[in-house]
């Protein structure tokens, strides 16, 4: 099963969205209008509701569930962690940068966070998501491939690149791995076991 979360934000879904015949749809607040503008179901519906008519919202939305909004999470960490305890082959999220900054650094927080849960973060020109071990990254529509370090004591080697390097420690807030390109069919990054926050971008 593929997990697909639709949060509120700028709406790339709605070219980026193609069905796969195991998909699990979760709306995140207001990112249940995305869904149902698609003509799709809305199989969980995940926030405060702040924004939304709850009862529409109840209409449209197979399950609900709804938070208070003073909380500790953000609506999309609780879409997460909903969808962490359905074991799906992975999560994919979708309208959550674009908007706030702030909302938006929390999104990557929760990606990298959650990395092992194998979430990937989609918009209409950028893929994101966290590796921490060897990983080969195929050449695609994504033309640049930047690496960022979220753990002291990373290493990384990348192999395939225009840019090779060979066991490299980034610090956290280090960019000498920015607006990378794979030569060939693919490229190969060699970690060490620490996160390393992956952007492929157009």
């Amino acid at each position: 099963m593929i997990i697909k979360i639709v949060c509120a934000g700028v709406d790339g879904f709605k070219n980026l969205y193609s069905p796969d015949p195991d998909e699990f749809l979760i709306g995140v607040d207001g990112g249940i209008y995305h869904i149902i503008d698609r003509g799709l179901n809305v199989d969980l519906a995940v926030g405060d509701f702040d924004s939304c008519d709850i009862g529409e919202v109840i209409r449209h939305c197979s399950n609900v569930k709804r938070y208070p909004r003073e909380k500790d999470f953000s609506d999309l960490e609780l879409a997460v962690r909903e969808a962490i305890t359905m074991k799906g082959e992975r999560i994919e999220i979708y309208n959550a940068t674009g908007g706030r900054l702030d909302h938006f650094i929390a999104a990557l927080n929760v990606v990298a966070a959650y990395s092992d849960y194998r979430l990937v973060m989609f918009d209409e020109r950028n893929r994101i998501y966290v590796i921490s071990s060897d990983t080969a990254v195929k050449k695609s529509k994504y033309k640049y491939c930047s690496f960022f370090a979220l753990e002291n004591g990373a290493e990384i080697t990348l192999s395939g690149f225009k840019y090779p390097l060979e066991a490299y420690r980034p610090r956290p807030f280090d960019n000498l791995c920015l607006s990378n390109e794979i030569v060939g069919e693919e490229g190969l990054v060699k970690v060490n076991g620490k996160k390393i926050l992956v952007i492929e971008t157009l």
